[in-house]
């Protein structure tokens, strides 16, 4: 087996634990933690346990797996990442926070990003507060003028979260589907016109599920200018196609793995290059299946192989990263007995088989809570990479290999928020959230305060500063103050400014009255880069209470206010 091992130099201490070289998931000390942040697990079968989250969502996972499944063994290129070795400070320069929003969306699944009413704004679809079994409040966030995300419409109580976006009938304007306490189904919501919001109620979904539908997907996939849709309810996959005469979606095939198993997906594309659409999804007990549309409402399973481990939820594609004329799919597991999780790239080696050409190790890493695999092109350079979310990790790895030579590195990785650190992440959204032509990240995280779960995502854009910093400094007529890190805050917060030349400068704190209650800079500073502390105190080192306050620097004849808020 070729391995090839990323090396890191700091040892990483995150929320009071050492990570060392060994597994440290404890089974029994993570479900007793798991019921203490208001969620509830059942033994359904030897070993498999079914994990129901705060907001009702469940999943099943292998915490024992049974001995009657054979290891895998495999000669492929493999990386191995340490993540107890890996220092997040390398990274720090690559994104920087940009603003809080109170939102998020299911425990598996993102937070949507979209401009459905298509005015030039970018809106944000998700949640906003979970009130399990009595529904949530799924609500449309829309950036104002100022790139600021605020709340433009809320669904009503019963929506729980957003099952799935996409354009149903083929008129060009997306559809939501949200997950409602009212019916198992789901309901369909549709924008009225051009220029409107998907607010407007279409239909149920077909669908009665015994348990929940998951993994909701969209797309043409038998190609005959049909949305077709294909989805999960343990233990069997279904897909069916929108009829138009009935304004919804008619079932054209279904399969049911082996009942003691059960399985996530999905990936779409076609992998061997056969002109027909495969879809792929893997299993709890290490199994990958292949589903190929063979004609129109016409589909099979024309593959079953090994996936690398247990748990085999994490599913992507990425097209032909390796450059060697062959798209791959990926498939990422979890074995919580040797707390490692791992991913296999595969290819076809023939029309409708394939091999596994790749792997990734992340030792040790597991979770019961998030974990969720996506590719997307964040540095531009015409190549996907990866992004892995496993419980407080979020990992983006690149390729850096050749033709059918397989190499990954780590190249920006966040181990949870220092200003949360209670808080638990899901999965990331990578988005152009702020209109630059470079992808973002929306971290969503929850936090539970008995017996209340708090929502809200962190919105973090790639980090220009360094550029911008130049070209400021490089006219000495440019001042910049930047909005203040972290915000909200308690206690403390960071303010960061450049001077484009040396000037008297003043940064003072006002309350939402314009009263003046702090003075933090007044002196002649030196160009440059220049970065304070407000604790939250006034001039007399009182407390300010909980509100809004606006920071306004001065310096020469700039003048800049930004609007900090303090939450205790």
């Amino acid at each position: 087996m070729k391995k090839k091992l990323c090396i890191c130099f700091l040892f990483l201490i995150v929320g009071n634990y050492l990570f060392a070289q060994q597994n440290t998931f404890n089974t029994d000390l993570e479900l007793q933690q798991f019921v203490d942040r208001g969620c509830k697990y059942e033994e359904v079968n030897p070993g498999m346990f079914k994990l129901t989250y705060a907001n009702g969502f469940n999943k099943k996972v292998f915490l024992t797996p049974p001995k009657s499944v054979k290891e895998n063994s495999n000669n492929i290129n493999t990386t191995i990442i340490n993540v107890w070795e890996i220092d997040t400070t390398v990274y720090a320069n690559k994104f920087r926070f940009w603003q809080r929003v109170n939102i998020v969306n299911d425990f598996e699944g993102t937070v949507f990003a979209d401009d459905i009413n298509k005015n030039g704004f970018i809106e944000l679809y998700g949640l906003t507060q979970i009130n399990w079994p009595f529904g949530g409040q799924v609500e449309i966030l829309e950036q104002d003028y100022q790139g600021i995300f605020q709340s433009i419409y809320s669904y009503d109580s019963t929506s729980i979260f957003v099952q799935a976006i996409g354009d149903i009938n083929g008129d060009g304007i997306k559809e939501v589907h949200l997950r409602t306490t009212d019916t198992l189904n789901g309901k369909f919501y549709k924008a009225d016109s051009i220029g409107a919001l998907p607010t407007s109620f279409d239909f149920v979904f077909y669908f009665q599920p015994i348990g929940q539908i998951n993994d909701l997907t969209f797309g043409d996939f038998d190609k005959n200018g049909k949305t077709d849709c294909i989805f999960i309810d343990w233990p069997t996959v279904y897909i069916g196609e929108y009829d138009s005469s009935l304004n919804n979606f008619v079932q054209c095939f279904d399969f049911q793995i082996q009942a003691n198993d059960a399985q996530s997906g999905f990936a779409v594309g076609d992998f061997d290059q056969d002109g027909k659409m495969e879809i792929v999804f893997g299993t709890a007990l290490k199994k990958v299946y292949v589903i190929e549309a063979k004609g129109e409402n016409e589909y099979q399973v024309v593959w079953l192989g090994d996936a690398p481990t247990y748990n085999a939820y994490m599913i992507t594609s990425t097209d032909d990263i390796d450059g060697n004329g062959k798209p791959e799919f990926w498939v990422g597991g979890q074995d919580h007995l040797t707390g490692i999780s791992t991913f296999w790239a595969y290819e076809s080696n023939g029309q409708n088989n394939y091999i596994p050409v790749a792997s990734i190790e992340l030792r040790y890493l597991v979770s019961l809570y998030t974990n969720y695999l996506q590719t997307s092109d964040i540095d531009n350079d015409g190549k996907n990479e990866l992004i892995i979310n496993i419980g407080n990790y979020l990992l983006v790895i690149k390729f850096t290999g050749q033709p059918d030579q397989h190499n990954y590195e780590i190249c920006y990785a966040k181990i949870g928020e220092l200003t949360e650190p209670t808080a638990n992440f899901q999965p990331a959204t990578v988005y152009d959230l702020n209109n630059d032509g470079r992808k973002d990240i929306l971290i969503p995280m929850d936090k539970y305060v008995n017996p209340n779960t708090i929502v809200f995502s962190y919105l973090l854009v790639q980090d220009s500063i360094t550029s911008v910093d130049e070209k400021i400094l490089a006219n000495d007529n440019n001042f910049f103050l930047r909005p203040n890190y972290p915000n909200p805050f308690n206690p403390v917060t960071r303010i960061e400014f450049v001077l484009g030349k040396s000037e008297n400068t003043t940064i003072k704190v006002y309350n939402s009255l314009g009263k003046e209650i702090a003075t933090l800079v007044n002196e002649y500073l030196p160009s440059g880069k220049q970065a304070i502390t407000w604790d939250g105190k006034d001039d007399k080192g009182n407390t300010v209470s909980s509100g809004v306050y606006f920071i306004q620097m001065t310096a020469g004849s700039y003048r800049q206010t930004i609007k900090a808020v303090l939450l205790k």
